[in-house]
Order: structure tokens, then sequence, then C-alpha cells
């Protein structure tokens, strides 16, 4: 059975995405979210990078209606077609990889490459959602394992200075009862978290999608399994030349959420940050600066 053009390739991957197997359903995940790159991969390389069989690969394009591989790549150039190539033909690496550059080098491109995308999606309707989650919700909490926590409680920082109760997620209590145990209409959760995923991360985001929590889930493009749990997933680039992965996309989307939360509160956030400006200025000052006495206006 062959499919016939442009019949949206990705929204029928969106829909078919619970029926899948966990393999399948992390080349559909890759496919989804990376879909600019998938015209350069091959079966073969495809998996590799997924971790799974050319078999799986080919059984995967079958079972969504094509030949193989090379099929399905054919037709999902038209669902892609109307969305420019984020400057991809001048990041040779995608085609090439092994081209005599130097895995510095490389890795350079592949960082540039992933800002690119990250500022593209910030001008996606899928963005804006977030955002406004963000600065609306009643209570906001911020959770990140592994590597990944620090990056967590660095944007709880920055959205406290622009809203109120934003709290990072207490890793250490065994249970989340400070997320989980009290009921609050319109309550969000950040879960930050790339692989190799925490237990917890995947437990968490079980239990936040039970109690009716707002999730949104801030990840990599491996990630197959986020979207179970809310539609609210920013997949992100973190391919790196480097023993770690690119955390510099990542590190630029939370940058710019927190920013898009600003300019969601609008003039509604200058009394906070004023007021935080001046506690801290009372408390512990700046360089240069000398602290208020204590009782000064």
């Amino acid at each position: 059975m062959t499919v016939g053009r442009g019949t949206g390739l990705i929204d029928r991957l969106r829909e078919e995405m619970a029926s899948l197997t966990d393999a399948e359903r992390l080349i559909a995940n890759f496919v989804i979210n990376d879909r600019q790159s998938v015209p350069f991969e091959t079966a073969s390389s495809l998996a590799e990078k997924l971790a799974v069989s050319p078999v799986t690969v080919g059984r995967f394009c079958r079972r969504m209606g094509y030949r193989n591989f090379r099929e399905l790549k054919a037709e999902l150039k038209f669902d892609i077609a109307a969305t420019p190539w984020p400057r991809g033909e001048q990041f040779d690496q995608l085609v090439a990889r092994d081209a005599g550059k130097s895995e510095l080098q490389r890795d350079f491109d592949l960082n540039v490459a992933g800002m690119l995308e990250v500022y593209n999606l910030a001008r996606t309707p899928e963005w804006d959602a977030i955002a406004t989650i963000l600065a609306e919700a009643p209570e906001l909490y911020v959770a990140g394992f592994q590597p990944e926590r620090g990056m967590a409680a660095q944007f709880a920082y920055m959205l406290q200075y622009a809203r109120p109760n934003v709290r990072t997620v207490d890793l250490g209590s065994g249970h989340f009862a400070d997320v989980l145990a009290d009921e609050c209409a319109g309550k969000a959760l950040v879960i930050v978290e790339t692989r190799r995923y925490s237990r917890q991360a995947q437990m968490l985001a079980r239990h936040a999608q039970k109690a009716g929590i707002d999730l949104i889930f801030i990840t990599d493009k491996y990630c197959h399994w986020a979207h179970k749990h809310t539609p609210h997933v920013l997949a992100l680039p973190t391919e790196s030349a480097m023993f770690w992965d690119a955390l510099v996309p990542m590190v630029a989307a939370l940058t710019l959420l927190s920013n898009a939360v600003v300019l969601k509160l609008g003039a509604s956030a200058e009394p906070r940050l004023s007021r935080i400006s001046e506690l801290y200025q009372d408390f512990t000052g700046h360089v240069g600066q000398t602290p208020r006495k204590r009782g000064d206006g």
C-alpha cells in the first residue's frame, strides 16, 4: 500500500502515537520533532541514532503505509514544503558529518543550528500556549532531574522575579507531595529532562496528568513518552559532537520562555520586579552600591 502525497504524515503520526509500540513511538517522535533533518537520514543511520534495528524502521514505515523509509521521506517533503529550512543548506554537517571538519567546528555548527531552531519555535502557537500557562497558572512548580536540575532551578529563579508562587520541586522528599497533595485549580508543573530519563520524571508526569495538573515538558527529541502525558512538549535539539549532549539550545529556550512570561505579564510585572530589586539591595547589595540603612524609604 502506498499513501498519496499531501496526506499529512505529521498529523497522522500524532493521531496514532498512542497505538504504537515503544520503538515505533521513538521513531515517530523523531520524525515529528526533527523533521528538518529526516531527509538527510537513511534507515540505517536513523536506526543507529535511535538505538533500534533497521528492521524496526522498515516495519514502522510499512505500518504507516510506505514501502520503505525512502518513500516515507518523499512523503514528508510535502508536509514541510511550506516551512522554510532554517538555514539548513549552510550547515553541511547534516549532509556530510565527516567531511574533514574538526569536532569543535562540527559542534559549533550543531549548536548554531539548534539555536536557530529554538528561535523558530519561539514564533509558534505551541510556544505561545506554553508561555500563557507559565504566566497565568496560580501555582507553578519546576522540576529538573539529573544534570538538568540546575537549569530547572535557574528557570524557576528567573520566573520568580516576574510572578509569584513559583517553586522548585522538592526532589528529596521522596513523595512529591508539594506538587501532588494539595488541590489548586490551574496548577502547573514544568519538567526539564533529557535522556537517559529519570524514572522519577516519568512517574511525576504520570501522577500530574492523573491529578489534572497542567504539565509542560521541556526535553530532547528522543523522549517518545512525554506526549502521552501532555500536549505541551518542547522537544529541543541536543545533538553534539562532544561527549555531553548540547545544552546551549535548552538554555536558550528556557531564557526565551522566561522573557515571554515577562512580556505576557506586561506592566503588571513591574511592581514585583522593583520590590525584589529593593529587597536584594537591602539584604545583599551590588558591587559599588551601599545597601540602604534599615528603616530607609
